[in-house]
């Protein structure tokens, strides 16, 4: 676990994607912990439009690194966390925005604030974004009014992370 007493800023440059993993279980006291973060995360007028599904057996996490495009790491992390978007729920207050847009915002920072979260415990984790929609919703039964739209695969690290290259501040921001 990283300290209490560890920045903001620290934690952010400590966190790097990490793709091989030791086969341990998380315990339940941790996952409530990362899924407590999750419940912090803001959301477009505080709706939580997402639901998040936790995945720990081994033949449901072969199934999602199948619909992944084979990333068959993802079936040695200790715990899967999908994200699903939820238009429906967004969609009565804020319309199509809230329907196209906010909901996929809500589940990202849901997930952000997950992946986060683990890391200050001192786990490992990458988020996955490359897989088939439907073949996710249909390995974890969801249901059709739901949108996979991140996958969080979070564990021990049996490996060194490589650290990778940030852009120059002057190339993502722009003051006008």
């Amino acid at each position: 676990m990283i300290s209490d007493k560890t920045s903001f800023f620290e934690l952010i440059s400590t966190r790097h994607s990490v793709r091989t993993f030791k086969e341990r279980e998380l315990s339940d006291k941790i996952i409530k912990k990362i899924l407590m973060a999750a419940n912090k995360a803001p959301s477009a007028g505080n709706l939580q439009s997402y639901k998040i599904f936790i995945v720990t057996k081994t033949d449901d996490k072969k199934k999602l690194a199948n619909t992944a495009h084979e990333q068959d790491f993802i079936e040695k992390a200790s715990t899967i966390l999908v994200f699903c978007a939820d238009p429906i729920a967004v969609s009565k207050e804020y319309g199509t925005r809230g329907k196209e847009l906010f909901c996929i915002q809500d589940a990202t920072i849901a997930c952000s604030y997950s992946q986060l979260a683990a890391q200050s415990l001192g786990l490992s984790s990458v988020w996955v974004g490359s897989f088939d929609e439907k073949k996710v919703a249909q390995s974890l039964s969801i249901l059709d009014d739901l949108k996979p739209v991140a996958m969080l695969i979070i564990g021990f690290a049996d490996e060194e992370p490589e650290i990778t290259g940030r852009k120059p501040l002057n190339e993502i921001s722009h003051r006008i």
